[in-house]
């Protein structure tokens, strides 16, 4: 049939569509494994992290106060001239004041890192919804595209293929001017010698 196509197998469209459909599930799995990853880092960063360092603000001015008390009992034992140094609570209140000034120091930075990974995430969020779109509305167009021309192909398979299986028409031999003349020329002679001989007046007596 002129034109047609020499369709033998489907296994390649058939093993791209299996592809598809593993890359669409992987897609989906990668997809929904961020997206949860970036809410836990978002509750880390607006609930956890804030309600973390306030209590250690908290607990630094506690301890703060408790050196202070310490420092001030220190410095009441005097015996007569006797004088106590109270280096150990002198040193426990400056480690107090420095641990108060780092938790008071977070809170600024975790509003800060809040603000710029809210940012972030939005951004990686359209950049997400394009994929997700992809993955979701254009593989499935493939897709069924790909079991469409499946089905066609092997429709047009299931009846070309009687025809290609057909037997050829028988050949009937013709045969040519020299075969024809070597088989006529001795009839020919033939019938000149009996022309021949009939004309003779004296073949006959």
């Amino acid at each position: 049939m002129a034109g047609s196509a020499n369709v033998s197998s489907t296994d390649a469209i058939q093993q791209f569509r299996s592809a598809v459909i593993a890359f669409q599930d992987e897609a989906r799995t990668c997809l929904a494994a961020l997206d949860h990853q970036l809410r836990q880092i978002m509750l880390w960063l607006e609930q956890d992290r804030p309600n973390f360092w306030k209590r250690e603000v908290e607990n630094c001015m506690r301890e703060m106060t408790s050196a202070r008390v310490r420092l001030h009992q220190c410095r009441m034992r005097r015996t007569g001239d006797f004088r106590p140094s109270c280096i150990e609570e002198v040193k426990d209140l400056e480690k107090a004041k420095q641990q108060l000034e780092l938790a008071q120091k977070q809170l600024p930075l975790i509003r800060r890192w809040h603000a710029e990974a809210s940012h972030e995430a939005n951004e990686f969020r359209g950049r997400a919804s394009q994929v997700t779109q992809a993955v979701e509305r254009d593989l499935p167009s493939l897709l069924a595209l790909l079991a469409f021309s499946l089905q066609k192909l092997e429709d047009y398979a299931a009846v070309s293929l009687p025809a290609s299986h057909s037997s050829p028409p028988s050949i009937i031999a013709v045969p040519d001017a020299d075969s024809t003349a070597r088989h006529s020329l001795p009839n020919q002679q033939s019938s000149d010698g009996a022309s021949r001989h009939s004309a003779d007046p004296t073949s006959t007596q």
